[in-house]
């Protein structure tokens, strides 16, 4: 593990000092020109522009980060892939993908720097993949041959319904949101009590995310709960900037305030900021 060392202008003394990067941002939106697709009910009031993230970016001291394929853009991942043409090991992307993608597909999008791919399957927008399909079994299959994650968007007292057979599987999954719990009470919430019994098989990561897409008003004890089953080593930090259908409610600085509010201990901050995001998402490799 190693921090990026850079000069920055102090404000107000007019002189360069040493500052420390702190991690990565692993989960953010990044677009521009954008029209509905078949599948989505949402349009975005305004571009995402990728300046305007790495302003934030900057702002917190953070290195880079992964770019995740907004749902209103379904598998036309082209902008995605045209954005992280531009950057270097400091940044990654996670694409949507049909079924029907090819191992050789999937290869050459790792080498686009594409390290997974992300079901959005919130509410109601498609059926949940019949993992019985020879299709989506042989899909699975090339996301462990290439070592990519599978990152799983679904309500917590949905993902009883799929998240077994995905942990049977043994693909690397990622799930959004601190898993969208509905129970105020981490063991008294289906989906929540699943991730941290998940915890022995190490091969599932949460990311510590987007509370406000929650209907329990406090997250603390579920990222308390997932620290302590899971353990560090299984959690990551995003912004989920520009916060689509939630525009304005709040700013980049809060989503960063909000993992030390969440997590106490600065030693395990770092952790989930830097040395688990290189890991996982081969940033900055």
């Amino acid at each position: 593990m190693y921090n990026k060392l850079v000069y920055v202008k102090c404000p107000g003394l007019g002189q360069e000092v040493l500052t420390v990067k702190l991690g990565f941002d692993c989960h953010a939106h990044v677009y521009g020109s954008f029209k509905n697709v078949q599948e989505s009910n949402y349009t975005p009031s305004r571009p995402a522009p990728l300046v305007d993230w790495q302003e934030n970016l900057e702002s917190c001291q953070l290195s880079g980060g992964v770019l995740v394929q907004p749902s209103f853009l379904g598998n036309d991942n082209r902008q995605l892939l045209e954005i992280l043409a531009k950057l270097d090991h400091a940044y990654r992307g996670v694409v949507q993908l049909p079924k029907e993608t090819t191992i050789e597909e999937i290869a050459a999008l790792d080498a686009t720097g594409i390290v997974g791919v992300r079901w959005n399957l919130i509410e109601g927008r498609s059926a949940l993949p019949n993992l019985s399909d020879p299709q989506w079994i042989d899909f699975l299959d090339n996301l462990k041959t290439m070592d990519w994650h599978l990152e799983l968007h679904l309500e917590g007292n949905r993902l009883p319904e799929i998240f077994p057979a995905l942990h049977e599987h043994g693909v690397k999954l990622v799930i959004d949101h601190i898993g969208l719990p509905v129970e105020a009470e981490p063991m008294q919430d289906r989906g929540c009590r699943l991730l941290l019994e998940s915890g022995q098989a190490e091969r599932t990561w949460v990311k510590l995310s987007a509370p406000y897409r929650s209907p329990v008003a406090d997250l603390k004890p579920h990222v308390q709960a997932l620290l302590h089953h899971l353990g560090r080593d299984r959690l990551v930090w995003g912004s989920d900037w520009p916060w689509t259908r939630h525009e304005d409610k709040h700013t980049y600085g809060d989503t960063f305030r909000w993992l030390n509010d969440w997590i106490n201990d600065a030693d395990d901050r770092q952790h989930i900021l830097d040395t688990n995001p290189r890991s996982l998402f081969r940033l900055g490799a």
